[in-house]
Parts: C-alpha cells; sequence; structure tokens
C-alpha cells in the first residue's frame, strides 16, 4: 500500500517550482507582495516572525520580507523546492535573516508552544497526506496573538475524480502528462469560449494571480497529489476548536468542479493564552 506521508509518494512539486523560479521579474514579485499584502492589509507582517510550510519557489516568503517580515523560516519536503527558495531569497532579499531547510509539517510536531507571529501555508497541508493533522500542526506553531494564513481546496462532487486523475498523473510518463494537460487545456478553453471569452486572454491576465504562472499551475494543479478537500464551513469549525477565529476568509460556492475545485483562504487569529 503506498504510503501517502512518504514524499516519494508525492508529486514532484519542487521541480516544478524551480522551474517557475527562473521566471521571476520584479512584476510577479510586486503580484506577490500585493497577494500577501490582501491577507495581511493591516501592516501584521512588519517585524513578524513568519514560517512559510512548504515554500516551492520562495516567491512568498520573499512577499513576506519585502513586506517588513524580520525573520523568514522556510521549510518543504522536496529538495529542489529548498534550493529555489534558498536561491529566490538570495537573490531578491540578501538581507533578511532566514532559515530554508528540508523538513515536513509533521516534523514540527515534536516542537512545543508557539514560536512564529506568522504561520503561512498556502495551497500545501492539502497535499500532505494527512491534512486535518497537518493543520493542527501548523496551528501549534502560531503565538498567542499570532496567525495562521491557509489555503485548502475547496470540497466539490468531483473531488474524488480528481484524486484519481492526480495519483495517475503523478506517475505517468512525461508525454502521457503532456496529453493530459492538452485535454484540460482544451475544456478550459472550451469553458471560456462559453462565457465569451477567450484562453489566450486568461493566460495573459493570469500574472495579476499572486504572480504564478498559469503553464506551471496548470501542472501543479493536474498532478498535485495527495489530494484532500474541505468545505469552508469545516475549516473554520476546525480552527475554531484549535483556539483560532477566522478573521479574514476569501472563499466561493463550491460548484461542480469540472475544471478543479480552487482554494478557499483563512487568516485566522490565535486567542490570547
Amino acid at each position: 500500500m503506498t504510503n501517502l506521508l512518504d514524499a516519494e509518494s508525492h508529486f514532484a512539486f519542487g521541480e516544478n517550482w524551480q522551474s517557475f523560479a527562473r521566471l521571476l521579474d520584479d512584476r510577479r514579485i510586486l503580484e506577490a507582495e500585493n497577494g500577501m499584502r490582501r491577507l495581511f492589509p493591516e501592516g501584521e507582517l512588519r517585524g513578524a516572525r513568519f514560517l512559510d510550510i512548504g515554500c516551492g519557489s520562495g516567491l512568498s516568503s520573499l512577499a513576506a520580507a519585502r513586506l517588513g517580515a524580520a525573520e523568514i523560516e522556510a521549510i518543504d519536503i522536496d529538495a529542489n523546492s529548498v534550493a529555489a527558495t534558498q536561491q529566490t531569497l538570495a537573490k531578491y532579499a540578501p538581507s533578511c535573516p532566514r532559515r530554508v531547510g528540508m523538513r515536513s509539517v509533521f516534523d514540527c510536531e515534536r516542537e512545543r508552544g508557539g514560536r512564529f507571529d506568522v504561520v503561512y501555508s498556502w495551497g500545501v497541508l492539502h497535499h500532505t497526506g494527512d491534512m486535518w493533522r497537518a493543520i493542527r500542526i501548523a496551528a501549534t506553531m502560531v503565538k498567542p496573538r499570532g496567525y495562521l494564513a491557509i489555503a485548502i481546496y475547496r470540497k466539490t462532487p468531483l473531488c474524488g475524480f480528481w484524486t484519481q486523475e492526480k495519483a495517475f498523473y503523478t506517475k505517468a510518463p512525461k508525454p502521457a502528462q503532456a496529453v493530459i494537460r492538452g485535454i484540460y487545456k482544451s475544456v478550459l478553453a472550451l469553458r471560456e469560449w462559453r462565457h465569451g471569452r477567450t484562453l489566450s486572454a486568461l493566460i495573459r491576465e493570469y500574472h495579476s494571480s499572486r504572480g504564478m504562472d498559469w503553464s506551471h499551475d496548470v501542472h501543479d494543479w493536474l498532478g498535485g497529489y495527495p489530494y484532500e478537500s474541505a468545505s469552508a464551513e469545516s475549516i473554520r469549525s476546525f480552527l475554531g476548536g484549535l483556539g483560532l477565529d477566522v478573521i479574514r476568509e476569501f472563499s466561493e460556492p463550491p460548484g461542480n468542479g469540472i475544471t478543479g475545485s480552487g482554494c478557499d483562504e483563512f487568516v485566522a487569529l490565535r486567542r490570547a493564552a
């Protein structure tokens, strides 16, 4: 039986993020800052100790540094992601104190007491193989009156299908992956056409989404395994039971899930001790 907690069973996220990191420029970095400012509009990052769980390309850590974080700790289970984050921060935020290392969120379970003003994990904890445990551990890393920011795939009627697709795509040879990407892009093009839009327009405008790249995100979506999802209500309830109150939420109705599930975003404040 496949062990979903084993990194070997996961999609090669780091390879994808390392490729994306080569595309970083001032425009993408600015968009990433805007996305981070949307989550923390009141300057909460200034002077903060910031933990980035699943650091990927390092772009989110960089955005936090640019917005005044005093110290960055970035972790990922993929060596390519760790290397990409080290390179990104060294190039664009060389003076920000930082620690970047290859660790799992589950490695943090041994630690006691919250150490960070902000714990951030965007679109990561649902790929760990044990999402609810991962959220709980991330929450324990937050100081009293500190913040947890997470993005989690929303539950749709087709999440079962996407789980199977991602498991297949992760193990498929690259030519087969290319065929699946082609089919998926055709479905997206049809969706855009039905709404009087074009796929090329979607791709041109995509950079405004946190500074990300459309092609890399398509690959990430189709291969994002392990995969779990949750309703916004269940996330709010779970965080409340962990002593955190959601103070900002960016969520949408689940939809039918034909082209994907999308993420709901939550910023939660830990209650005072």
